[in-house]
């Protein structure tokens, strides 16, 4: 029977039964896992490299086409219409000047 795992919350613990579990390898498995790893093929890498910067190319060419074929519409741009040298709006929307007009005695004249 084997003994229950202690609980794993950090890197010394995975570690120690890291050791642990390789200590318990025979050296012929361990030397067939060696040569399995270093035999593994290195190149599988430079072919995703490739189909990422491939498909990547494909939807920038295809988005650039679809906005040159239609163009993004532009909603027209309305003019505000101004009341020229009025300048009532001004006045009316200064709360300053009504503190002042309430501090002078001119508001009466």
């Amino acid at each position: 029977m084997s003994r229950p795992l202690p609980p794993l919350t950090n890197d010394a613990a995975l570690q120690q039964l890291h050791a642990q579990a390789v200590s318990q390898l025979s050296p012929a498995t361990l030397a067939r896992l060696r040569a399995a790893r270093h035999a593994a093929p290195q190149r599988s890498r430079v072919h995703g490299w490739w189909l990422a910067t491939a498909c990547s190319a494909v939807v920038a060419l295809g988005l650039g086409y679809s906005f040159t074929v239609h163009p993004p519409v532009t909603p027209p741009v309305q003019v505000a219409a101004s009341a020229g040298d009025d300048n009532s709006d001004m006045l009316d929307e200064n709360p300053d000047m009504y503190v002042w007009l309430g501090t002078t005695d001119l508001a009466m004249e």
